[in-house]
């Protein structure tokens, strides 16, 4: 029996999680990584007398207690949102509802320091209050409409994207919605009226700059093509582009920090712009973005400043 100091929820094949995990072995934490993709395998047991929760895996027996419990590494997906299962069968939906209940149920553990708090990244998700809380900061953001209906639009061109993350099973494969840019007749002859849209102000000339928060670290990275800023979604182009660590003004990092401190979170991943008068513009963050990338392009020691802050409590 193995009482445990780190918890880590993630996925088998979360190359991300392992940078984390290979920090913490080479520091001899006692942690227990649980994927989601093998919770079929564990055999997990709780009751009332003290909410211990007790996982076999094989011969091992490890425990959870909010008495031995620190920290919390959250790397799986956020299970609040809801998932299209019309092609699941009744015991594949009865595995992903059920387990999905235990790994909320496991916020039992409200005195250990969470990387991120379920609870408060499914807020920080939201778009519209991301925006809110960044121009309440401070912070530059670009005029932003969400609508369904005819909007009126002045511009020549706006960026349009969906207003939460999309993905689509088309198929048999997962399709993703990335941000395009739309002249604004086109925009006014499309039909809106399923769902509403994200449109916002088109900012160009801009460089893209990748701003990773962890706790009072910040790591910024600029994305050029040729040296060059770019034009479209960067993530389009993903293997054309350079990544490149940079230094950003002293008020705009603490700007980052208060954001990510303001909306709950210790870990954000925030996508600003720069523009030619050296302004900086917020477009969103993401408090489960990935940050591996980041790792193998510029040697950002992203993983090692993660660790610090699960021993932080120790």
């Amino acid at each position: 029996m193995k009482l445990i100091d780190v918890l880590v929820i993630s996925d088998k094949y979360d190359f991300t999680t392992d940078f984390v995990c290979l920090d913490l072995e080479q520091r001899k934490v006692n942690y227990l990584r649980i994927n989601r993709d093998e919770f079929h395998t564990y055999k997990i047991h709780i009751d009332t007398n003290n909410f211990d929760i007790s996982i076999m895996m094989g011969k091992l027996k490890y425990i959870i207690s909010n008495k031995a419990l620190k920290s919390v590494y959250y790397r799986a997906p956020i299970f609040l949102r809801e998932t299209n299962q019309v092609e699941s069968s009744v015991e594949e939906q009865l595995y992903n509802e059920q387990w999905m209940s235990f790994v909320r149920n496991l916020l039992i553990f409200e005195d250990a320091l969470w990387v991120n708090n379920p609870e408060k990244t499914y807020k920080a998700e939201n778009k519209i209050v991301q925006l809110k809380h960044a121009k309440s900061i401070g912070f530059n953001i670009p005029y932003t409409i969400v609508t369904n209906g005819n909007p009126d639009l002045t511009n020549e061109k706006y960026v349009v994207k969906s207003l939460d993350t999309a993905f689509f099973n088309i198929n048999g494969k997962e399709g993703f919605v990335y941000s395009n840019i739309f002249q604004k007749e086109k925009i006014l002859n499309a039909n809106l009226e399923l769902a509403p849209v994200t449109i916002q102000e088109f900012v160009y000339p801009k460089i893209d700059i990748r701003v990773t928060v962890v706790g009072d670290e910040v790591f910024a990275t600029s994305i050029t093509s040729k040296g060059n800023g770019v034009e479209i979604d960067w993530r389009i182009v993903k293997d054309e582009v350079d990544f490149t660590a940079i230094s950003l003004p002293d008020y705009i990092e603490e700007k980052c920090i208060r954001l990510v401190k303001e909306l709950g979170l210790k870990f954000g991943a925030i996508d600003l712009l720069k523009t030619e008068t050296n302004e900086f513009v917020f477009l969103e963050i993401n408090p489960t973005g990935e940050w591996a990338w980041l790792v193998h392009t510029t040697g950002q020691l992203i993983p090692k400043s993660i660790a610090d802050l699960l021993v932080s409590k120790s």
